[in-house]
């Protein structure tokens, strides 16, 4: 009597189990990649106001009032801040709502869908004072800034 050979290769469970667990694993990783994503996009439009707000500042020195624009370059008429009004990677726009010989306040708002859903305005105004709403309108300074 011949004896039986043992099959090799893998049977269509252990087949399916190995693509389950793929499947799992690359979604948590895609979720945590987008909010790694986010976060970065969130980083340029702090660092953004930041810049805008130091040069706010030198601004203010050099004319005695904060200025209401930007994208000015050297020497422009009427001056303004030499501050680009989009973020490097074009996520957030900034803005300047109020600006008076007494205070400022920088806006970055969210350009596009991609962006932070619980940041998406920041603010910070002369005093430094730091702001930041969610796509509903709820503050989450604390978890922005």
């Amino acid at each position: 009597m011949a004896k039986a050979r043992a099959a090799a290769g893998f049977t269509l469970i252990e087949i399916m189990v190995a693509l389950a667990i793929v499947a799992i694993t690359t979604m948590i990783a895609a979720s945590s990649y987008r909010g790694y994503v986010r976060r970065s996009h969130r980083v340029q439009a702090i660092q953004a106001l930041l810049v805008a707000a130091t040069e706010q500042e030198k601004f203010y020195l050099a004319h005695g009032r904060y200025g209401d624009q930007l994208d000015a370059a050297a020497g422009a008429d009427p001056p303004g801040l030499p501050v680009p009004s989009i973020t490097p990677g074009g996520h957030y726009r900034i803005s300047i709502p109020v600006a008076s010989p007494a205070g400022y306040r920088l806006v970055a708002t969210a350009a596009d869908n991609g962006a932070d859903p619980l940041c998406h305005v920041l603010s910070i105004d002369e005093s430094g004072r730091r702001l930041a709403t969610d796509k509903r309108g709820a503050d989450s300074a604390g978890r922005c800034w």
